[in-house]
């Protein structure tokens, strides 16, 4: 046991590590630096290197995709057409799920479906790696960003933690796609904490005889939870897995289906494990292609950046994941002889920090056919229902009308230029999940990514820049702003 004096002297000495001085090399300098490769991130850094800029895309993950890959959500959310069928958000957004899908061979059938775009993760990632090296931009991978390099109130770069130690990369404007807003908490911008958010671990079953799961559908339609997720009917959920050979079970489908009842009332499904709860929440994408099925359920709530509670939710998220494996095999036809082929390498987080700017973004402005004179993206809403008549029903997600602008000034921080927000949960808002969902935050990005890429060309700061430059060029890649 170390004595007291022993102990002093170890930790000056450990406090003489942490103070002294590091040379911190200088890796190379870029017109627009993205931090975070999650969609948002991949949108900015193929908005920016199509414009023309010297772009470099910085993800701590050694591949990218963020919560789309990493955290094994392999789902979009289709909100890219209105109510009256119209396509209301275009765009990279949409190239994104044209390429996700033509990896898996369905291709453009998608656009015929209301249904998630469903996609193999692996495949995911080879198709957003090469979407952004074909736009001409660099990639760092496993790479931290570690700090920020401020002078006169500009953000001029980042510091980042490779294997090589920590290095520092210049920029004449930097995105901030962490998702978390590390970028803009560390180089001194307001930002707000959001205290308690839900997050969730992943994870997916193989060797499913998906076939069989959904046949078990057409037998029982009393058993699919309609109107939950998407706002639609079986027949319209059928419709898609045999044009496109993806199902999609609804978020709660669990609680209105007699096989997780009758697993929760023989004991098998515990209603929470360690800090996990709504076990039976499950929901599910299956695709036939690959036998595999990811599933969303266990929920945990706390604050986000809580590095021991993040910890200890994956953890038991791990032992979930088995827990619930158990009771597919047991009760849901076509899972007898699955097995987990994988849990999430990140926590599914889904509010964590935003920014607190001057234009705040809020649910109004989200309400069919709102306009914004500075407008660098344009997206299609929705109206959160429950339409499901089953007890505890979960909500279903109507898309509205028409679509929405989204303004230039709530990508800004109120004290330091340089820096635009790149990722839908990370804007000034009032409300992070108002923007969270994958194609909303591919919006964002390809804003942010031009915008940048526009203000770094022309010697311009990201306030300075002239706004109708931006959206020439976001018309140019195919957005709709008109």
């Amino acid at each position: 046991m170390n004595t007291y004096e022993e102990q002093t002297d170890k930790d000056t000495a450990m406090e003489m590590v942490l103070q002294a001085p590091r040379e911190i090399p200088v890796r190379g300098e870029y017109d627009v630096i993205v931090c975070g490769g999650g969609l948002g991130g991949t949108a900015a850094a193929v908005a920016a290197g199509r414009t023309g800029a010297r772009t470099l895309l910085i993800e701590r993950n050694s591949f990218l995709g963020g919560v789309a890959t990493a955290g094994m959500c392999c789902s979009i959310f289709n909100c890219y057409y209105t109510s009256e069928g119209q396509l209301g958000t275009t765009g990279i957004a949409v190239e994104v799920a044209d390429k996700l899908a033509e990896s898996m061979g369905y291709g453009r059938k998608w656009h015929k479906h209301k249904g998630h775009i469903i996609y193999d993760i692996e495949r995911g990632k080879q198709v957003l790696q090469d979407l952004v090296v074909d736009a001409g931009a660099e990639l760092l991978l496993q790479a931290c960003v570690a700090g920020a390099v401020v002078s006169d109130g500009a953000l001029d770069g980042v510091v980042v933690e490779t294997k090589s130690g920590p290095q520092a990369i210049r920029a004449k404007v930097v995105v901030d796609a962490t998702g978390d807003s590390d970028v803009a908490a560390r180089a001194g911008a307001r930002v707000r904490v959001i205290e308690k958010g839900v997050h969730s671990l992943c994870f997916r079953l193989g060797n499913v005889d998906v076939d069989m799961f959904v046949d078990y559908f057409r037998e029982h339609p009393e058993q699919f939870p309609e109107y939950m997720d998407v706002d639609w009917t079986l027949p319209e959920a059928l419709a898609q897995y045999d044009e496109c050979g993806t199902f999609l079970f609804p978020h709660g489908g669990g609680m209105q289906m007699d096989a997780f009842k009758q697993a929760k009332a023989n004991g098998d499904l515990p209603s929470s494990i360690g800090i996990q709860d709504t076990t039976d929440a499950c929901q599910m994408h299956a695709l036939r292609q690959t036998g595999i099925v990811h599933v969303i359920t266990g929920f945990t709530h706390f604050n986000g950046l809580d590095p021991e509670l993040i910890s200890r939710s994956i953890t038991d998220g791990r032992h979930m994941a088995f827990t619930v494996a158990d009771v597919y095999r047991k009760y849901l036809p076509g899972f007898a002889d699955a097995f987990v082929a994988g849990t999430a390498a990140n926590l599914g987080v889904r509010t964590s920090r935003c920014l607190d700017g001057d234009v705040v973004f809020t649910a109004d402005m989200m309400q069919a056919g709102v306009r914004q004179p500075d407008a660098v993206g344009r997206a299609v809403g929705w109206d959160h229902l429950v339409k499901h008549p089953g007890p505890k029903a979960w909500g279903v997600q109507a898309c509205r009308e028409a679509p929405f602008d989204l303004p230039y000034g709530c990508l800004l921080p109120r004290e330091v230029d340089g820096l635009l927000m790149g990722a839908g949960r990370s804007i000034s808002t009032n409300n992070p999940s108002l923007l969270r969902v994958m194609v909303h935050t591919m919006v964002v990005g390809q804003g942010a990514g031009t915008a940048a890429a526009v203000a770094a060309k022309t010697g311009a700061t990201p306030r300075q820049v002239d706004l109708g430059v931006v959206q020439n060029e976001l018309r140019r890649q195919g957005v709709d702003l008109d």
